[in-house]
């Protein structure tokens, strides 16, 4: 398995595990929750959701947050 599909299906189990509703968005709601969890600090939070929510419609789209994680 090549590194770059490994690294796609890495992101991709991410991005599911953020999308709790599982409706292929992640919200800040779903953000907040996940990252509350490991003790992240709201504010960092809200910066890296507003950082990957390129389009900033509110919800982060896969190509969004691959687009994130690859820069």
């Amino acid at each position: 398995m090549s590194t770059a599909k490994s690294s796609s299906t890495d992101l991709r189990s991410e991005f599911d595990r953020l999308d709790c509703d599982k409706d292929g968005f992640i919200t800040i709601q779903e953000f907040r929750a996940y990252y509350a969890q490991k003790n992240t600090d709201q504010s960092t939070i809200e910066k890296a959701f507003a950082e990957i929510d390129a389009d900033k419609d509110g919800l982060v789209t896969f190509e969004e947050f691959q687009r994130a994680y690859k820069q």
